[in-house]
């Protein structure tokens, strides 16, 4: 079987050119998103857009033929699930600005509202969930799920209730048939606490946690019959304990929390009420796999140099290692398994593939091709990423990916530097769409993980704390100067560019290190660190809210003077910039104000330095919309090859 397997797999692998893509091909929208098998393997769903607009389409696998087209607008698609083989559900968002009123609870000012909707694929309608249930919104908060109850599928969605001058978080479950919304559960009024469920394989409530975000107590409760009784507590003024989800053995959750200044994730025992087994990973986890069945967790991918898949069951191992061998030297990845565990699809990307969805039958040992995720480049226009390792001023090893211009020696070529958003997150090997439009045009792109990353260990991310502006940004200048050693890259010829705490660092980079950088790209960035922590206590409630105390742990912020502050802010330090500057931003971003890159805009014409401002109308904090990303992507390139010619 698998030799047809193999066989079956390279007959679609894609030919392409070796001509570099235009750059509309990078900066559209993946042509698919979200492949998914239905529960018995018969039927795919994905999300497929259409310039600004996006539609659902369910496909039959037997024939091809399409079963369903729903289309959701400009709406941003956040969710999509199957529930059972006949209906789906999906979130769709929009940035508003809206009120409170006698028959919808919700918030005063602008946010990213989420609705939910069901939709039945034989009879082509539409159920949108919370809809007209009294003293509820009919908006959805956090993620959904399907669970089973009575031998049916069903959705769980948590929504927001009123009651008396208190707004509730509460947990629901709907029938998709149509038939009743019924309230499982609510936690403590919506404000300092915060509410998490935990369901079992047959969809019945079996853990809840609540998290006080001003003292910073945690508790998980059990429930007992139809009451709730507290088996652990803990303060985590910083680090709230995680409820990722229910274990692989029976009546068991994993809980991710720090212990002795590192973050584990344990098992947790409802039967002992007892913490257990900790997962073996220390490399970190990208993604938990979940069994599309009990919902139980059924494996990890590690934060290793090759992702590495590791499923519990030596069955569902032996299925993937076939499916893993049949792409020598590409990076798969699993994206949606049907009940049976045979019909699978993944997602592969490299040098013979490019990128794109397959969907494989174990049963009969073929594969096809769902669909290019980047119409218009072929694998021989994707540049090859490699993992490299440098010390950094204090010796600390960092991790970094470099990607490499196809078709030039490696030797003296022009750099762009990219550090992440987060900052706590990281940079994996994949396809990058920034990353490879950069290269596709001549330029090495080097992309830290400097201190403050995730996937390294909480040591590693305690490393950043009051490190933003410092040690986190020479972290990054320390991977140029390692480049510039090994004679890959010229040292003069260097830019850097990010988003959001990238595009801070971005401009850091020119402003605090003004002899490494020729120009710098902010996209979403923070040029005023005093001002945006204002905005946030502003935004969440106050100083005691934990996104606030977790901004001033990274930026070094102790007590109420937050002077210091200005000596690390660019829109401060713009006497000390010397290169062009170009910063880009949405309005309706939410994230990041837009007024920060405004300030600083104004701050450098008003000090005669060069900077250019360009506005993505309608565009949030994560280039949601396609028109916005490719203006962002051309106004890039334009810039850096004004300012750092490739040739």
């Amino acid at each position: 079987m698998f030799a047809r397997l193999a066989a079956a797999l390279l007959a679609v692998l894609i030919a392409t050119t070796a001509q570099a893509a235009p750059l509309e091909a990078y900066g559209r929208l993946p042509t698919l998103e979200q492949v998914l098998v239905s529960p018995d393997g018969t039927r795919l769903a994905y999300v497929q857009p259409e310039g600004e607009s996006r539609k659902i389409v369910v496909q039959s696998l037997a024939d091809g033929r399409m079963l369903a087209s729903v289309g959701v607008g400009k709406e941003k698609l956040r969710d999509l699930l199957w529930v059972g083989n006949g209906h789906i559900a999906f979130s769709t968002s929009t940035t508003s600005r809206v009120e409170s009123n006698s028959s919808i609870i919700v918030f005063v000012g602008r946010g990213e509202i989420v609705q939910t909707r069901i939709y039945d694929i034989e009879a082509r309608s539409f159920q949108l969930v919370l809809n007209k249930i009294p003293s509820v919104g009919n908006f959805t908060l956090g993620t959904i799920r399907v669970r089973p109850y009575e031998g049916k599928p069903s959705l769980y969605v948590v929504g927001q209730r009123l009651s008396g001058q208190d707004s509730i978080q509460s947990l629901f479950r709907v029938d998709v048939a149509g038939g009743d919304t019924r309230m499982l559960d609510s936690g403590p009024a919506i404000g300092e606490v915060s509410t998490r469920w935990a369901l079992g394989s047959d969809g019945e409530l079996i853990a809840r946690t609540e998290y006080n975000r001003k003292t910073g107590a945690w508790r998980l409760l059990k429930r007992d019959s139809s009451d709730w009784r507290t088996v652990a507590l803990e303060t985590a003024p910083l680090d709230e304990p995680w409820l990722i989800g229910m274990g692989s053995g029976m009546d068991t959750l994993l809980i991710s929390r720090l212990e002795q200044g590192e973050r584990v994730t344990r098992s947790y025992s409802l039967a002992t009420e007892k913490f257990e087994d900790q997962l073996p990973y220390k490399n970190g986890v990208l993604d938990y796999l979940w069994d599309p069945v009990t919902n139980k967790v059924a494996g990890v991918i590690e934060n290793s140099a090759d992702q590495k898949v590791t499923y519990f069951s030596s069955e569902d191992q032996a299925r993937w290692g076939m499916i893993k061998r049949a792409f020598p030297g590409e990076q798969v990845s699993p994206e949606s398994w049907s009940d049976s565990h045979k019909q699978v699809v993944v997602r592969v990307e490299g040098t013979k593939t490019g990128a794109a969805y397959m969907f494989v039958d174990l049963a009969s040992g073929r594969a096809s091709l769902v669909g290019d995720l980047r119409a218009g480049i072929g694998p021989d226009e994707i540049s090859s990423s490699s993992k490299i390792q440098y010390k950094a001023a204090d010796g600390l090893m960092i991790e970094a990916i470099l990607t490499l211009p196809k078709g030039r020696e490696p030797k003296g070529l022009p750099l762009v530097v990219m550090p992440h958003g987060g900052p706590e997150t990281f940079d994996v090997i994949g396809f990058d769409w920034w990353a490879q439009a950069l290269a596709s045009r001549g330029y090495a792109v080097l992309q830290p993980n400097f201190r403050g990353s995730s996937g390294y260990g909480q040591g590693f991310t305690a490393a950043g704390y009051g490190e933003w502006g410092r040690k986190m940004q020479t972290d990054v200048s320390d991977g140029v100067k390692y480049l510039g050693s090994k004679g890959t890259i010229d040292p003069k010829r260097v830019c850097i560019a990010g988003a959001s705490y990238g595009g801070y660092a971005a401009l850091a980079g020119v402003a605090l290190e003004p002899d490494v950088y020729r120009c710098a790209v902010s996209v979403a960035g923070i040029s005023d660190l005093r001002k945006m922590l204002v905005w946030i206590r502003g935004r969440v409630g106050g100083e005691a809210n934990p996104a606030t105390r977790y901004w001033r742990r990274f930026m070094g912020v102790e007590g109420r003077d937050e002077s210091g502050l200005a000596a690390y802010s660019p829109a401060s330090q713009v006497a000390a910039i010397r290169a062009p500057v170009l910063l880009i931003h949405g309005k309706d971003d939410l994230v990041v104000p837009y007024e920060q890159s405004q300030l600083l805009a104004n701050a450098m014409k008003a000090a005669g330095k060069p900077v250019e401002l360009v506005t993505l109308r309608e565009e949030d904090h994560w280039l949601s919309r396609e028109a916005t990303r490719l203006q962002m992507l051309k106004a890039t390139v334009e810039f850096l090859e004004a300012n750092n010619p490739p040739q």
